[in-house]
């Protein structure tokens, strides 16, 4: 039977059943021929699936053993596509097998051997060419255009309007192939910040096929992709809804790998919906059955795992997809809100604000408001700064925790929401602290004044603008959450911790300090154009702390971040997240990443606490150190050791600060800003080369027996540049 006859009969039953395992074999068989492996190209995401004739071509297992796609394919009417979680891809240019991947991909959508094929966005016209293919270039995407060829191959990351994407979907249902890709989670990056979901021509008009680009992220740790004919019929989210719905109804139960492969797969079908497209979501619903009273509203105490409540985790996980894109109006409280981020209390008043905005400051500019959950906040700017890339913002909370194995609060909490006119109105469905999110281009934009309307009053301390007395009445406003402030670090924190605190000037002068100092150090002051945040919540994304922004941290330690006396003191994790802010690649090679950081956030004891700076940690007391230095005495690989055991490569960075003190790191991270000093390093190699130059230059001692006693690899080249320095070695080693 000719596969184009095939697909129409298969598209008659769509209704009744998913494609057929053996034929969905067949047709990844016709596109893997002749390949092995594919490289992993950038930072790919995941493709969603969720056709009656979608399916995947390359995919990978994460930590649990679940398969996620990287590339899938579909039929489409009469035409067929093929997507890709990076826009790499299209060039065939990875290595490997990627090239013949690419070749077969243009054969299995052209329908024929030699299709002609269009490129928009993608340099690629001579590798095509070599694979015997009529190949060029196009630069617009009309109707005409689109029908000079057979397979149209197109970079799909910018923004395509909607008559873009409907003139692709037109020549696929046609009878034409489509490839394309894109770096679906950096979208909004590139875009101004843009929704994916909503706000991609071409993403929308394929999704009747069943397949679409996510903002998801995945396969950080992989290299490459195995080619396989096999791979799990529950990575179609329309396959694994069918069989919970099975199993719900009596029919065979489904073991506990094919319930998470089959809620993985739905999930991901799921963050590529627009909320005005509803079909999946109401068949996950159906699927799922009534949910009782109480069971999607995870705790600390009760969590949903992964195991036990696969079904709540389901419904809680699409829920909270489809209201973090619903829209501005209408959104009734989620009951989940109550537990976390809390509930606002009964009779607090709402309240409108007048928010100074400054443009040169980027990120979130705290409005000392709250937005109570399911209630319609109002936001003016002046008419001009619409649609410039300006979002209000409601909730801190940004960490999203789908891919964790326990949920503790709902997975998803927080909005975002483009202010594409003067005058917006949204809400959302769990509440939170309301911002006015201002893009990094804003900054030689005038400062103004924007308006917010419905608001509830939050405690919100700013330095040298409120004093201690005055706080005593500002943490009384009502809103569950709390927010301090200086120019160089913001913290967020429930409001009945922020109550017990006494002294925020103090605090925040000191919380100051420690951002200034590490500015110093690193040689950051010039660069910083916002304040560092840190957040606390009852759940992250990832370890007990991490950085980015906002820093995340666990509700259980946000009283020590308000804490601060002569006795007590905020500690090591957070000079150690806000260290690693300020960590660069060129001082921070393989085996540093949790070393360097730790490096700039000693020196807060010693410029800001005025401390001994190895008080901060019990792995780097005097007796640990000896002990690191008789580990790499006795081993048998220096190297490996060294880069694989954090406090045992920071005992080196501690042995030259003992020796050559504070200054001698603080020129060595500066002197990457002289060119006297030479070009930055590229690459592992030459950032342990100029470890060893630069730093031994700064102490005019000839550092690279000592780097040899702790195993660091460092070239022969390098060494001979400082050989006739005078040799240094601490005593002991």
């Amino acid at each position: 039977m000719k596969p184009t006859i095939l697909i129409s009969l298969l598209f008659c039953a769509i209704a009744q059943a998913q494609m057929p395992p053996a034929l969905v074999n067949a047709e990844r068989a016709k596109i893997l021929e002749g390949v092995k492996s594919v490289p992993k190209a950038g930072a790919p995401g995941p493709i969603g699936i969720w056709g009656q004739i979608a399916f995947p071509i390359l995919s990978a297992p994460d930590k649990d053993g679940v398969e996620i796609a990287v590339a899938a394919a579909a039929a489409y009417a009469k035409g067929r596509i093929i997507l890709f979680g990076h826009n790499s891809y299209l060039g065939g240019g990875e290595g490997g097998d990627h090239a013949k991947l690419m070749e077969n991909c243009v054969k299995w959508a052209g329908n024929k051997v030699k299709p002609r094929v269009g490129l928009k966005g993608v340099n690629a016209a001579a590798l095509y060419k070599q694979h015997g293919f009529n190949a060029e270039v196009f630069t617009e995407v009309t109707k005409k255009n689109l029908n000079d060829y057979d397979v149209v191959i197109m970079n799909m990351q910018g923004v395509v309007s909607d008559e873009e994407g409907a003139a692709v979907a037109d020549f696929v249902k046609g009878g034409g192939g489509f490839i394309g890709a894109m770096t679906g989670w950096a979208f909004s990056q590139t875009s101004g910040g843009k929704d994916l979901a909503v706000s991609h021509g071409l993403n929308q008009a394929l999704m009747p096929a069943g397949v679409a680009i996510t903002d998801m992220s995945a396969f950080d740790q992989l290299r490459g992709f195995d080619a396989r004919i096999e791979l799990p019929q529950m990575m179609n989210a329309s396959e694994a809804i069918a069989a919970i719905k099975k199993q719900r109804e009596g029919g065979p139960a489904l073991d506990a790998a094919a319930m998470k492969q089959g809620t993985n797969a739905i999930q991901i079908a799921m963050a590529a919906q627009p909320p005005d497209r509803s079909n999946l979501k109401n068949a996950v619903l159906a699927a799922l059955g009534t949910a009782g009273a109480d069971a999607v509203v995870p705790t600390p105490q009760n969590p949903l795992t992964a195991d036990k409540n696969a079904a709540q985790r389901l419904r809680l996980g699409m829920e909270t997809r489809v209201l973090r894109l619903a829209a501005g109006e209408g959104v009734t409280a989620h009951p989940a809100h109550e537990t976390f981020p809390g509930k606002v209390p009964a009779g607090a008043p709402r309240i409108t604000g007048e928010i100074k905005v400054t443009p040169s400051i980027s990120g979130w500019t705290s409005t000392g408001l709250y937005a109570a959950a399911g209630e319609t906040i109002t936001v003016i700017l002046p008419e001009k700064l619409a649609d410039k890339g300006y979002a209000v913002r409601i909730g801190c909370h940004s960490d999203t925790l789908y891919h964790l194995d326990k949920w503790e609060r709902a997975p998803d909490i927080t909005r975002s929401v483009p202010l594409t006119a003067a005058t917006t109105k949204t809400a959302s469905a769990f509440g939170g602290l309301i911002y006015v999110e201002v893009p990094g281009r804003a900054k030689d934009d005038e400062p103004f004044t924007a308006t917010i309307q419905n608001g509830v009053p939050a405690p919100l301390f700013v330095l040298g603008v409120d004093d201690d007395a005055k706080w005593k009445e500002i943490r009384q406003r009502p809103a569950p959450w709390a927010e301090m402030a200086c120019d160089k670090l913001i913290i967020s924190f429930p409001t009945e911790v922020g109550r017990l605190v006494n002294n925020p000037t103090e605090l925040m002068t000191f919380w100051k300090k420690v951002v200034e100092a590490q500015d110093d150090v690193s040689n950051e002051t010039a660069e910083r154009t916002r304040p560092e945040r840190i957040v606390a919540d009852v759940q992250i994304s990832a370890g007990y702390m991490h950085s980015g922004y906002p820093i995340m941290i666990p509700t259980s330690a946000a009283p020590e971040m308000v804490t601060f006396g002569k006795l007590k003191f905020p500690g090591w994790g957070f000079y150690h997240e806000i260290g690693h802010n300020h960590q660069r690649g060129d001082f921070t090679f393989d085996g540093t990443g949790e070393v360097t950081n730790n490096v700039i956030g000693m020196y807060c004891y010693e410029a800001v606490l005025k401390k001994d700076w190895l008080i901060g940690h019990p792995a780097i007391t005097d007796e640990e150190r000896k002990e690191n230095v008789k580990k790499i005495k006795k081993s048998a690989n220096k190297w490996q050791d060294w880069k694989s055991s954090p406090f045992l490569a920071l005992t080196t960075y501690i042995q030259l600060i003992q020796e050559f003190g504070w200054e001698s790191w603080r020129k060595y991270l500066y002197s990457f800003d002289d060119t006297a000093c030479g070009p930055a390093p590229k690459g592992d190699d030459e950032r342990r080369d100029q470890f060893l130059v630069r730093y031994s230059k700064i102490t005019k001692k000839n550092l690279g027996p000592f780097f040899d006693a702790w195993g660091i690899r460092v070239s022969s080249s390098a060494k001979a540049e400082v050989s006739k320095l005078e040799t240094w070695m601490p005593k002991g080693m």
